[in-house]
């Protein structure tokens, strides 16, 4: 399986995701959980910016080739063509493409930036999942982690998938691209397969039509930004909540989601005991509690963590029900976060 992530001459690949859950190329940067949109394009070296040029013609020897001879010779210039270059940080350039006179640099950033407004997210908003350089500069992909979501554009219950895939190129031919995916990108194939998947996407040609794309977007996507808000309330709520380690309130979560029964057997109650003390040290980790408190939120992402990731199971079956609105992950998800808000 070919990744085709860009790998500077150092070693250093152009890629950056948020470590709780490894890409299967093993390829990047992890970071700390979900990040903000500049520290993710920082710690992918994915905000470059790209300029147009003309386009000159060269001999075999890379020789530019010019009209007439001297102080007024002029280089030999393909009409209806410009080139796409990467502007380095140490002034250096690398060309990415040849493009129409009618194409429009979108860069990378402003890109990104605009999917946290499809999504009613701020810039400051930590919900960046992967960001990447694909082709040696060529393709730009990042994902935003919408989580498990339900929203009412429409007055239908209607329901989003886990992740906004946020599409860019510079060479003329991939477009501006959002699209509603189950798929976490982290590579060139996963960013095919998650457009393959999705369940609604959205296209702009590299064109000064661009900046309408938002409001276009967000209709075509039947994204409704209301969740924003939604979310962060309910995280301040549960902020507010504590929960002291070991407590009974601990062990009240614990107990709704994994009730004991006095039909076990030995190895199940074996099982349910090692289960909770896993939970009691997601949830006393740098991730959650020893991060962020000890509170309602921290217990909240520490259940979530075991469902996600930490549980028995194969990786792609624990993916898959996770990204499932109906499975019994996120059942037992909504149950947690009712339960932790049922103590305020």
């Amino acid at each position: 399986m070919s990744h085709e992530l860009e790998i500077n001459d150092d070693g250093v690949v152009r890629m950056a995701y948020a470590d709780r859950e490894i890409p299967w190329h093993r390829l990047g940067t992890p970071m700390a959980g979900l990040q903000t949109a500049e520290a993710m394009l920082t710690a992918a070296q994915a905000d470059f910016d790209v300029v147009l040029a003309d386009v000159a013609a060269v001999d075999g020897n890379g020789n530019v080739l010019y009209n007439g001879e001297g102080l007024g010779a002029e280089p030999v210039k393909i009409d209806n063509s410009r080139a796409t270059i990467r502007v380095n940080p140490d002034g250096s350039f690398d060309g990415l493409a040849t493009v129409g006179t009618r194409f429009v640099v979108e860069q990378n950033k402003d890109c990104l930036l605009r999917a946290l407004d499809i999504v009613g997210a701020s810039k400051g908003d930590a919900v960046v999942d992967t960001v990447g350089v694909l082709r040696g500069g060529r393709e730009f992909f990042a994902c935003l982690d919408l989580g498990s979501l339900v929203i009412d554009p429409n007055g239908i219950n209607d329901t989003i998938d886990r992740y906004l895939l946020v599409q860019n190129g510079h060479d003329g031919r991939t477009p501006i691209t959002f699209a509603n995916t189950p798929i976490r990108a982290v590579c060139k194939n996963t960013v095919v397969f998650g457009l393959r998947k999705a369940k609604s996407i959205f296209r702009a040609k590299h064109t000064r039509n661009a900046d309408k794309a938002v409001e276009a977007a967000r209709d075509v996507l039947n994204i409704s930004v209301a969740w924003a808000q939604g979310f962060q309330e309910m995280a301040e709520k549960l902020l507010r909540i504590p929960v002291p380690a070991g407590s009974r309130q601990f062990d009240s979560v614990f107990n709704t989601v994994f009730p004991d029964s006095s039909s076990f057997t030995d190895r199940q109650r074996d099982h349910r005991d090692e289960v909770q003390i896993t939970m009691r040290g997601l949830y006393a980790s740098p991730k959650n509690a020893a991060g962020y408190g000890y509170n309602g939120w921290s217990t909240y992402n520490a259940f979530a963590e075991y469902f996600d990731h930490k549980r028995e199971g194969d990786a792609d079956a624990k993916a898959a029900s996770s990204m499932n609105h109906t499975s019994w992950v996120s059942k037992n998800k909504q149950k947690v976060q009712q339960t932790i808000l049922s103590m305020a």
